[in-house]
């Protein structure tokens, strides 16, 4: 989703302010930043926030949207019929875990969560800019997969839920709530090896019901 901001004038400064704001925001969370205290960290005036950002909520998107699509979009899946499918499935299962654990990710979902608790409407554009845009690669990946004949041609929507549940599943819930540290590499390559193996037992295009 593309977010409309007030009247852009120096795109350096707007760059400035949505790098300030994504500090803060992660760091204070929603209602402990301000616009005083982002246009000190910006390094630019109050009203210069306004103007490029017509309000504080404007503003969250906008950084929580530029955050995630940093994340989200460093890598392409983009498939071709004569592509290693084994390898490249391995890769965007990868990508997809080395994205939910960086830092940065796990203070945005439990900045999610204080959204969701309080009935926050922003919690749903939040949603939409990382769960569900994330949602929308999967999709995407296993739309080329199956055109190409690598997996079993059925609903998108319900290989995405499966493949990460089986990334994250309980583990996840466990590092948000601090009782568990995030995988280490060896971890991540083990639980990407047994996802695709129960993935493609359900989803090889030899496999039949």
């Amino acid at each position: 989703m593309q977010t409309t901001a007030g009247r852009p004038k120096d795109l350096e400064k707007r760059k400035q302010i949505l790098e300030a704001s994504k500090a803060l925001f992660l760091k204070h969370g929603y209602h402990g930043s301000s616009m005083n205290q982002i246009a000190k960290e910006a390094g630019v005036t109050k009203l210069t926030v306004y103007n490029h950002f017509k309000d504080k909520e404007n503003l969250f998107t906008c950084a929580i949207e530029a955050t995630c699509e940093e994340s989200i979009a460093a890598r392409p899946l983009t498939l071709n019929a004569d592509c290693d499918f084994q390898q490249e499935f391995f890769h965007a299962c990868e990508l997809a875990l080395n994205v939910i654990s960086l830092p940065e990710a796990l203070k945005l979902e439990h900045l999610l969560l204080e959204l969701a608790a309080e009935q926050n409407p922003l919690a749903l554009q939040f949603y939409n800019a990382s769960h569900q845009r994330m949602c929308v690669v999967w999709q995407d990946f296993f739309q080329q997969a199956a055109q190409f004949g690598f997996i079993q041609m059925a609903a998108v929507e319900k290989q995405t839920d499966l493949i990460l549940s089986l990334l994250l599943g309980l583990r996840h819930h466990e590092v948000l709530l601090g009782i568990r540290n995030p995988p280490s590499t060896a971890e991540k390559h083990q639980i990407i090896l047994d996802s695709m193996e129960l993935f493609l037992l359900k989803y090889n295009p030899t496999t039949s019901y």
